[in-house]
């Protein structure tokens, strides 16, 4: 019930701005667009100065890994560029990131001459880790329209355990005047083993999941309410964490569609094994009508006989476009020679600097947009 609040909020703020959604539909638009959703993970993202509030000492100037300026900026220009490019050559119109250290680092990216004159803008929520590592959201300013932000703190278990980071969700508006909601996500690492460390992810899962049952409640159901989710798992989507304790999977049975579920390949590789650590999941509204399970067209049919309207009449317009979840492949992120050849082109391999833009390849979408311009 703690989510209750902000919500009853929000709904007061939708009811000043219904006139206008209103005005904004009743009049002739365009047909529409595409919209790019992505995440990526920006593989410690630290500036060179020393926050005495967290565990920085290996990303300093006098640390081991000789982190100075030219590798900061180094670094911030090529992930600039991938950003910039992401989007069929341009930027994405929303993408999560994920392990950077602070705002700061965030307005230095946004700096780069590749962004600088971009129309992103940016939603920074810090959190309790102990290496300041944080999550954040860039958004398409003439796309999307921030109005509610929270950041939803994991609470994991034992008494010992670190704190990890917060889940950032934003409500907002996107250009054709509906509303979408965006949860980005880092969930605790695999460090001390995966078996071990699995009930910190089932954490993270379940209080994702309240949000997401807490959206639905107050937004019409998984069939009408638009949720977008982006994150690094640390799972991938075959894991209980994932599959179960959230319950995502490729038919939107519990009101949440996986659209990496059933594919190749992945956005992270450890010893030769490539693995969908990083992620978008989709609430059911979102998938295309070829793609529902008989249950859920009926269930829809059922719910809205009163209103003698059809499936597709009540059902929102937006849709995923099947065939474009994928993780990006521009050959510049990944290594093209020695040991590590055909992996990510990280920054890091322990304490060796090889100078790529991370060691996660960013994921992406598409969604049609029908009433966006």
């Amino acid at each position: 019930m703690k989510y209750v609040g902000w919500f009853l909020i929000w709904g007061a703020l939708q009811s000043l701005l219904a006139p206008y959604a209103v005005l904004a539909q009743s009049r002739p638009g365009p047909s529409g667009v595409d919209l790019c959703i992505a995440h990526y993970n920006l593989e410690n993202l630290f500036d060179t100065l020393n926050d005495a509030n967290v565990n920085d000492e290996d990303f300093l100037p006098q640390s081991e890994m000789a982190w100075n300026s030219l590798r900061y900026y180094t670094k911030l220009g090529k992930l600039a560029k991938v950003i910039a490019g992401l989007n069929r050559g341009e930027v994405p119109d929303l993408i999560g990131l994920c392990e950077m250290e602070n705002e700061g680092v965030l307005k230095d990216l946004l700096r780069q001459p590749e962004l600088r004159r971009s129309s992103l803008a940016y939603l920074h929520c810090p959190s309790n880790d102990p290496r300041g590592i944080d999550v954040a959201l860039l958004y398409h300013k003439s796309r999307f329209k921030p109005l509610i932000r929270r950041d939803l703190t994991v609470d994991l278990p034992g008494d010992t355990a670190s704190p990890t980071r917060k889940i950032l969700l934003v409500s907002g508006k996107v250009s054709g005047g509906d509303t979408l909601h965006i949860l980005v996500n880092h969930w605790p690492s695999r460090r001390g083993g995966l078996e071990k460390s699995a009930p910190n992810r089932y954490a993270a899962a379940r209080c994702l999941r309240k949000a997401v049952d807490s959206l639905f409640a107050l937004y019409g159901g998984p069939d009408r309410c638009q949720i977008v989710i982006t994150g690094d798992f640390n799972d991938t989507p075959q894991d209980l964490s994932i599959r179960l304790v959230l319950g995502a999977d490729s038919s939107g049975s519990r009101g949440l569609f996986h659209p990496f579920l059933t594919m190749d390949g992945g956005s992270y590789c450890y010893q030769d094994r490539w693995e969908w650590l990083d992620q978008i999941i989709l609430s059911r509204s979102l998938m295309q009508a070829t793609l529902l399970p008989p249950s859920a067209v009926s269930e829809s049919l059922n719910s809205k006989s009163k209103d003698k309207k059809t499936a597709s009449e009540t059902r929102p317009q937006y849709h995923y476009i099947a065939g474009s979840a994928k993780a990006a492949n521009d050959p510049t992120l990944v290594q093209q020679e020695g040991k590590f050849k055909g992996y990510p082109y990280r920054t890091f391999v322990g304490n060796r600097y090889l100078g790529g833009p991370s060691d996660h390849l960013p994921v992406l979408l598409h969604i049609r947009c029908p009433r966006c311009f």
